[in-house]
């Protein structure tokens, strides 16, 4: 059984040991997503060595993915850890750090005073308190008065939903774990609250001065990235529509409207789609999910996302192993039911052209053909990004010559990724894909397979060579 949408599991405390690792590697998992929000350099280390470890022993590829903290607005610990504000309560917010006594608090962002403007609104604990700017008094403090109250706890976030911020979406921290990120098995960089294309070519510049090949994930949760998604997405490696803090800082009605659109859009430029944020909410403390996230998840493989991702319920939910195999369910009823020959998924690439036209030859191939499998020898992993982006109704089985590509296609939707060693002629490729179809009973004896390859064979954008080969 073939799953094409993949599964992205956020790592925490409730999947942190190397069984549970393994657990969520059999029931589905193809990413691991490491929080770097949470947790100390030592525990990142720890994680990571886990998941490869978990890896080698499943024989199985699978993506790390590293999401950077960036500019995450949180309150400051505060007296007693909670404070109770009122409707109508006056609030102040201070640069210099203060206990959160007295109706008057801090935060992780001291600049916050310097950036917001009478009328403006704050949210805090996603958007569940509500204050609204009476007074700029920087660079010392703003007051602020209640219109929506509640109890406040330290650590909780922070939106700015009216505001501009004039900080980088990379911090300092986020420099520094960039630092260590790139001297490890790290796939994919995921970068919080991206409002432009430049914050993706910064992280991408930044990883390349640390000799870091990793691709970036543009994590959409701005309403300002919404007005520049189009070279965002052209920008990015890859793109994960971020729903929860984009539920803070827009209309509600219109994230599902946002969600269709990016994911559209990621189609069109043959790039990968994450949905994300309580897809599955519920199984963070019930060993089942409710109809409306079951709905959710379905709606996200119909919208042709790529993958899907869990956060608090594989990392400190009750049940993470259940909720990913629910979330693999879920895909798999919806691809059965589903028929992507019906509807045009053609792919261009002004950077690819020959291959994203191949790409298109390979669906119509396999729309008149009875066809098992689609085979590619490649070696950065773009004829099978293309293949994947195709919609392609068959196992896409990419072979590549270096384990870091490998496990980079562990994110593309329906690709089954091998190493291995670059054959020397086209007719080995031949052989080759034939053998590893069969051990992988992609197809059997006297299947027909379409294989894609180069001349020279593992040259980055040498591919060009097309065959329908029947095996044996």
């Amino acid at each position: 059984m073939t799953i094409r949408t993949k599964v992205v599991a956020t790592l925490g405390p409730a999947s942190a040991t190397r069984e549970t690792i393994r657990a969520l590697i059999g029931a589905g998992c193809d990413v691991f997503r490491i929080n770097f929000s949470h947790g100390t350099e030592a525990q990142h280390r720890a994680l990571l060595e886990e998941v490869r470890a978990a890896e080698e022993e499943a024989r199985e590829p699978i993506a790390v993915m590293a999401d950077l903290c960036g500019p995450k607005i949180r309150v400051a610990p505060l007296a007693g850890d909670a404070l109770d504000l009122a409707w109508g309560d006056r609030l102040v917010i201070q640069r210099e750090r203060a206990d959160g006594t007295g109706k008057r608090i801090s935060t992780t962002l001291p600049e916050l005073v310097d950036e917001v403007r009478p009328g403006q609104a704050i949210l805090l604990d996603d958007g569940r308190i509500r204050l609204e700017v009476d007074e700029s008094r920087a660079p010392r403090e703003v007051a602020c008065r209640v219109i929506v109250g509640g109890v406040l706890r330290s650590g909780k976030g922070i939106n700015l939903p009216h505001t501009e911020l004039t900080v980088s979406s990379l911090t300092e921290k986020d420099r520094a774990d960039v630092a260590w990120i790139a001297g490890r098995a790290i796939d994919y960089v995921a970068l919080s609250f991206v409002r432009t294309a430049d914050d993706v070519r910064l992280l991408r510049d930044l990883l390349r001065h640390h000799g870091s090949d990793a691709r970036v994930v543009a994590k959409v949760e701005k309403p300002q990235a919404l007005e520049h998604i189009e070279a965002i997405v052209d920008e990015a490696d890859a793109v994960m529509v971020a729903r929860g803090d984009l539920g803070v800082e827009m209309d509600l009605p219109e994230v599902p409207v946002a969600q269709k659109r990016i994911a559209a859009l990621c189609q069109a430029a043959a790039k990968p789609c994450i949905i994300a944020t309580q897809m599955l909410e519920s199984m963070t403390t019930s060993p089942t999910p409710t109809r409306a996230e079951v709905s959710d998840v379905a709606n996200a493989v119909m919208d042709r996302a790529d993958a899907v991702m869990l956060s608090g319920e594989t990392a400190v939910g009750s049940y993470p192993v259940e909720a990913v195999r629910m979330m693999n369910r879920i895909a798999w009823t919806v691809e059965t039911h589903s028929d992507d020959t019906s509807s045009a998924a053609r792919v261009t690439s002004a950077a690819e052209p020959t291959v994203a036209a191949l790409a298109c030859a390979v669906r119509e191939i396999v729309h008149d053909l009875d066809v098992a499998a689609v085979c590619v020898y490649t070696a950065t992993g773009t004829t099978a990004r293309m293949l994947s982006k195709s919609r392609i109704p068959r196992p896409i089985l990419a072979l590549a010559p270096r384990i870091e590509t490998v496990r980079r296609l562990a994110l593309y939707y329906g690709t089954i990724a091998v190493r291995a060693d670059p054959p020397e002629h086209t007719r080995d490729v031949l052989a080759l894909a034939s053998r590893l179809a069969l051990d992988l009973e992609l197809a059997k004896q006297g299947d027909r397979i379409v294989v894609l390859s180069g001349r020279p064979i593992a040259r980055p954008g040498a591919t060009n060579t097309l065959v329908v080969h029947t095996i044996g």
